[in-house]
């Protein structure tokens, strides 16, 4: 595999490592939720509820999320929307400590977080073709499905060993610090505001968008449902 971006470019490799670390959070967060919605209910069902718990909110937001990642300056979208998933991984740690065992209450919390990632992800996307040479950008994909795919297997199967040693609370605990991972490239990019015509502000925009259903239904970056 060409790791040249990862050599070439520190912001982007700052951003490839803190994103694959807290993808593997996220994975950890989405092993728990699952594993504590069938102990409080055992049901098959109730899990699977959560797919549509995901999927609505997903889909909803994706269609004004477009415009809004058009309209402001990407890393400010990115640092803010991870600063809500950041918020919202926390109360999912504080449910399990405080031992609350709300089905209902598990199910808002998937699904504020999938409408935040609606924006997120995309707005993430579009920090390669800025940090990269055109001609790295086929490497800088290839990276970030090697991430992906990673933390879809090693994020269970941690979690599946820290559930066993330690509980599932400590799983939501793992997650809500590995933000702090996602934040920090970020945090150090520059300005990344649209350019030409990309920036295409208010209603207008979302009625002529295309909702990014693929991207965000897939994920990226963290979530556990999608990815941060």
């Amino acid at each position: 595999m060409d790791i040249a971006p990862l050599r070439e470019s520190p912001p982007y490799r700052r951003l490839w490592i803190g994103t694959g670390l807290s993808s593997i959070g996220g994975q950890m967060t989405s092993y728990a939720v699952i594993l504590q919605v069938f102990v409080l209910t055992g049901s098959s069902l109730s899990v699977g509820l959560l797919g549509l718990a995901i999927a609505i909110p997903t889909v909803a937001v994706a269609v004004a999320g477009g415009a809004i990642i058009d309209a402001f300056d990407r890393r400010k979208t990115v640092l803010t929307a991870t600063g809500l998933q950041t918020a919202v991984s926390g109360l999912l740690a504080y449910q399990a400590f405080a031992d609350l065992n709300q089905v209902w209450l598990l199910y808002c919390l998937v699904a504020v977080q999938s409408a935040i990632d609606a924006v997120n992800s995309p707005a993430r996307r579009a920090f390669m073709p800025r940090l990269l040479r055109r001609d790295q950008l086929p490497a800088g994909a290839a990276l970030q499905s090697l991430a992906m795919h990673g933390s879809l297997t090693i994020g269970p199967a941690i979690a599946g060993l820290i559930t066993a040693a330690a509980g599932l609370k400590t799983c939501y605990l793992i997650d809500a610090i590995s933000f702090g991972f996602a934040l920090y490239p970020v945090a150090r990019l520059p300005s990344m505001r649209p350019q030409g015509k990309d920036s295409r502000p208010g209603l207008r925009a979302i009625g002529e968008g295309e909702p990014d259903l693929t991207g965000a239904l897939a994920g990226n970056s963290h979530s556990a449902y999608p990815n941060k």
